[in-house]
């Protein structure tokens, strides 16, 4: 039996992995549609890639389903430090109208780690999901607070802006968008983390920073710095739109004729150029 090292190894000497890795470096290339890849071999082909390129990928599926799977083959091959998910916030269909906090914890982190400029991302979604609006850049950038151990702050301060990012306070956090405060401890769920973060003060400064297990109560991780964002967004735009740093998007799945069309639509107004204002003389 072969190891995912050795098939990796036989899908680099493959010509067409080649011919790919030469359209990526093409900057006027930027969609690609690959076919003829079944089960786990575009997971594999697309690892291939990713270690070859210097850009962040973003690979869109069919649906749920087929990402949720693409995604688990590729993190079994790549870890799951740069792969990530980006699902629809949504708990069932959009109109419906049920939020689902885990799902918004993993766009929020997508978007997180896409501000921080990371080298090497990968990002598997899914046009349910891409379709939804999402935060500005210049937006996530302005209305997020960003804490480091060591540093001095005003904890009045912090609950302040916490209050304004529309955080609630509660006796104890459950859930992402609440805040507790206990003595010199302040504890902040934000929907950019998986846990939330437990902030103790020694005064203004900042001692410690961790994540801790809300059932348990007890710490997980310590933490250098962390970064919290708003609870409720005024202003949104669509995922990729007038993003420069995005090279390529890469389409797997089309199921039908119908979805390949609306795909390529979708990714064509989302790909454009901004607009050039008209400035009266």
């Amino acid at each position: 039996m072969m190891t995912i090292t050795e098939l990796q190894q036989r899908y680099a000497a493959h010509p067409n992995v080649e011919a790919m890795s030469g359209l990526l470096k093409n900057p006027s290339v930027r969609t690609l549609f690959c076919g003829g890849l079944c089960a786990s071999a575009a997971s594999l082909f697309s690892s291939v890639l990713v270690q070859r390129g210097e850009f962040p990928f973003v690979f869109i599926l069919g649906d749920l389903e087929e990402a949720g799977y693409f995604y688990h083959d590729l993190t079994q091959v790549l870890g799951t430090d740069k792969v990530l998910f980006f699902p629809s916030s949504f708990r069932r269909a959009i109109k419906y109208g049920q939020k689902d906090a885990a799902n918004e914890i993993l766009r929020t982190e997508v978007l997180s780690r896409l501000q921080k400029g990371e080298e090497g991302l990968c990002v598997v979604t899914y046009p349910d999901a891409l379709a939804e609006k999402v935060v500005s850049r210049k937006e996530l950038g302005d209305k997020t607070l960003k804490l480091h151990s060591g540093e001095n702050v005003d904890t009045n301060f912090i609950m302040e802006v916490l209050r304004s990012y529309g955080f609630e306070y509660v006796d104890y956090v459950y859930e992402p968008g609440q805040y507790a405060v206990r003595g010199s401890i302040i504890d902040v769920f934000s929907f950019s983390s998986e846990f939330p973060y437990r902030i103790d003060f020694f005064g203004d400064e900042v001692e410690s920073i961790r994540t801790f297990e809300v059932e348990t109560q007890l710490s997980k991780e310590k933490k250098d710095s962390i970064v919290i964002v708003r609870v409720a967004w005024f202003r949104f735009w669509i995922f990729c739109r007038r993003i420069p740093y995005w090279q390529c998007v890469i389409y797997f799945g089309c199921v039908s004729a119908f979805k390949q069309c609306m795909m390529k639509h979708l990714l064509h107004r989302q790909l454009l150029p901004a607009k050039q204002k008209k400035v009266a003389v």
